[in-house]
């Protein structure tokens, strides 16, 4: 299993970000930041991708690469549940987030993400391996088990509404109801 980003599922994630004109953009789990580079490239001008990753190595590589590229990229390294608190603590608000990322821990980044208006009501939130190769829905596996209750538990939350597409290893498209909840 790889955990880097394929190059159409950044192009995917590009293409949201340009029709939503994206400026402030976080990524829990940057990895090698092939995706967070991916975002800034289309994001709106004066823009900024925020990622987050718990492996310094990463983070340095990217943040130092971002530097010498003049990327407005910059990884924060940690616990993604710390570091999203910290960022919430901040009043840090993203019209574009993208979760991959340790799976036990996606209901928690969620409930964060929400309990604390992290997302502005126009954004737009992409969840990736929702299906986790499939097993999610058999819940075979203690990943698979942790997807399912994700999914299950955004599906029932009434301050968003979801899409579910089945492409890669399952994208789930979160964004605020219309109803104003």
């Amino acid at each position: 299993m790889t955990m880097i980003s394929s190059a159409s599922q950044v192009q995917l994630l590009q293409f949201f970000i340009r029709k939503l004109k994206c400026r402030n953009i976080l990524e829990i789990g940057t990895y090698m930041g092939y995706g967070a580079f991916g975002m800034a490239d289309v994001m709106a001008q004066g823009g900024k991708v925020t990622g987050i990753d718990i492996e310094p190595h990463f983070c340095d590589f990217v943040n130092k690469t971002a530097r010498e590229r003049n990327i407005n990229v910059e990884v924060k390294q940690g616990s993604a549940i710390t570091v999203l608190e910290s960022l919430a603590k901040e009043g840090n608000k993203y019209d574009f987030i993208y979760v991959d990322c340790h799976k036990p821990d996606y209901c928690e980044y969620f409930k964060i993400i929400m309990n604390n208006g992290m997302l502005l009501p126009d954004g737009m939130m992409v969840c990736d391996n929702v299906l986790w190769h499939g097993r999610s829905i058999k819940r075979s596996d203690y990943f698979a088990e942790c997807m399912d209750d994700f999914n299950t538990m955004v599906a029932a939350d009434p301050r968003v509404t979801t899409t579910l597409l089945p492409c890669y290893d399952g994208l789930l498209l979160i964004q605020h109801n219309d109803n104003g909840e």
